[in-house]
């Protein structure tokens, strides 16, 4: 309503400008005009009149130069003031063409004039209401936010906050779609893709369909350590009966959380997994040990790498809290599909107890190292035992 008034406003501002100082301008000319006119024939009448008259020829030729004179007196003053007049008319056009973009001015303010975003502002506060306790305040938010998206459906900001609203009051199918024009409006937003995902399980009853799927892909695309989507994936997985591919979402899982306690927890889930598949499939298994319990946070690396280093084939990380504990290393737990270990000629295993918990080398590290070994070695399912010790 705001911007209406103001684009009426700018309006009669310009015509008023543009047609007084016309109106005026004509007025005076007409007038000039008129008189200058009037002169003329007066004076036009007088030396005609002196042609019919009976007058001595001497009189009549002064008399006739005297009216000339003044004649040409009167064209001098007419031409003298085309100079003035020529200035209004261009004074005139300036102020056209100032009163054109003025109009302009009011049209672009009416275009681009946000009337209803005042109506949304602070509705951030979506994000932290309680759909318990404060109902009333969401479902009035969310009405503004519809009215919103309805008049300006390019707002990619309200229809992401309509997608929280819709969550907050049981409403997951119309956030389903909420999120999704949000995401279609943005680039690449994880916390968009996330909430969509969210929205979508909860209207499917926790059922990963194939859509749902695609856009817990995406989200691994922008952060491939997303522990919560692994472990949706690997559920999602294990209920479709695929556990080669269960295992090794459930493996980056683990190897993305930092909880000690969710390490255990996804660690026992593996060994469930694997006990089902068929104990004969090629792997390593390295049983680790050591003498006296770390202290602290500490994490264990086991990565089957190139002899002397280089970007491992596999690896697993478990929390020290385990000790003892055995690993299996396979093309499950394997860096990438490009790089697995069963196509490695040869490699060697290398065992780290970091203090600090981080997978990067560092001094005061527990580390235990295998001898070469090889591609036999791997189909046979060779055991070997790590003892770790403090350096």
């Amino acid at each position: 309503m705001t911007s209406v008034i103001g684009f009426i406003g700018l309006a009669l501002m310009a015509l008023g400008f543009m047609v007084v100082p016309l109106l005026r301008s004509k007025v005076a000319n007409l007038t000039s005009r008129g008189a200058h006119g009037a002169h003329r024939r007066w004076y036009r009448e007088r030396l005609h009149e002196l042609d019919n008259e009976a007058v001595d020829p001497e009189a009549r030729e002064a008399l006739q130069q005297e009216l000339a004179a003044v004649v040409l007196a009167e064209d001098d003053a007419a031409e003298s003031l085309r100079g003035p007049q020529n200035r209004t008319i261009a004074r005139s056009w300036i102020l056209t063409a100032s009163v054109l973009a003025l109009v302009l001015s009011a049209v672009v303010y009416n275009r681009q004039g946000d009337a209803g975003s005042s109506l949304i502002r602070g509705a951030e506060v979506v994000l932290t209401l309680d759909e318990r306790e404060q109902a009333e305040a969401l479902r009035v938010w969310h009405e503004r936010l519809q009215a919103r998206v309805a008049n300006a459906p390019e707002d990619a900001k309200s229809w992401y906050l309509l997608g929280h609203a819709q969550l907050k009051l049981g409403q997951p199918a119309k956030a389903v779609q909420a999120f999704s024009t949000t995401d279609a409006l943005t680039t690449n937003d994880i916390s968009v893709k996330v909430y969509w995902l969210q929205a979508r399980l909860l209207a499917n009853n926790g059922e990963l369909d194939v859509a749902s799927e695609v856009i817990a892909n995406d989200i691994l695309a922008l952060d491939p350590n997303n522990g919560p989507v692994l472990e949706l994936l690997s559920i999602s997985m294990m209920q479709r009966g695929d556990l080669p591919k269960a295992i090794k979402f459930m493996n980056r899982a683990l190897t993305a959380t930092v909880s000690a306690e969710r390490q255990i927890g996804l660690a026992g889930a593996m060994r469930v997994l694997r006990g089902r598949m068929q104990a004969d499939s090629p792997h390593l298994q390295v049983a680790i040990t050591a003498p006296e319990p770390p202290t602290g946070d500490a994490t264990v690396f086991v990565v089957a790498r190139p002899p002397g280093g280089g970007m491992p084939y596999a690896a697993v990380r478990r929390p020290a809290a385990m000790l003892p504990f055995t690993v299996l290393l396979d093309d499950l737990v394997s860096m990438s599909e490009q790089r697995v270990l069963s196509a490695a000629e040869q490699f060697e295993v290398v065992v780290r107890l970091s203090r600090s918990g981080t997978a990067q080398a560092q001094s005061g590290d527990w580390v235990w190292r295998s001898g070469p070994l090889n591609g036999q070695d791997y189909a046979a399912g060779k055991k070997l035992h790590a003892t770790l010790k403090s350096p």
